[in-house]
């Protein structure tokens, strides 16, 4: 390997940053995964990121360069708030979809179909 190559994949803190930084990004379904090449979403997988690097972020407080600190907080800042983002128009979108099932909440805090249910056992 090339020292060029060998600098490149440094152990280094702003490294761990950006490869947990990716993987948030492929699991909001913003990015394709870099092995399958598809695009598909893993929400706990990228708040599973997404917080480590919050706890990174408290854990070296004070102990980091002002380049570092810099990007991981905007890092960090970054992918909340595409996370809330994303997770927010999923859920929109989720119900746009009409159900089969009736999903106007109960009157009165009662279900009604089991009142109408005891009503017509009542007739008999």
């Amino acid at each position: 390997m090339a020292k060029n190559d060998a600098d490149f994949f440094e152990a280094g803190f702003t490294t761990l940053v950006l490869t947990l930084s990716s993987s948030a990004w492929v699991g909001l379904g913003k990015i394709a995964d870099p092995i399958s090449g598809e695009t598909k979403k893993d929400f706990p997988g990228a708040k599973f990121a997404i917080d480590t690097l919050v706890m990174l972020r408290e854990k070296t407080r004070g102990n980091l360069t002002p380049d570092e600190e810099k990007i991981l907080n905007s890092t960090v800042a970054e992918l909340q708030a595409n996370y809330a983002e994303t997770i927010f128009s999923t859920k929109e979108e989720s119900e746009e979809i009409p159900s089969e099932k009736n999903t106007a909440p109960p009157e009165n805090g009662t279900n009604k179909s089991a009142e109408e249910g005891n009503q017509q056992g009542q007739e008999s």
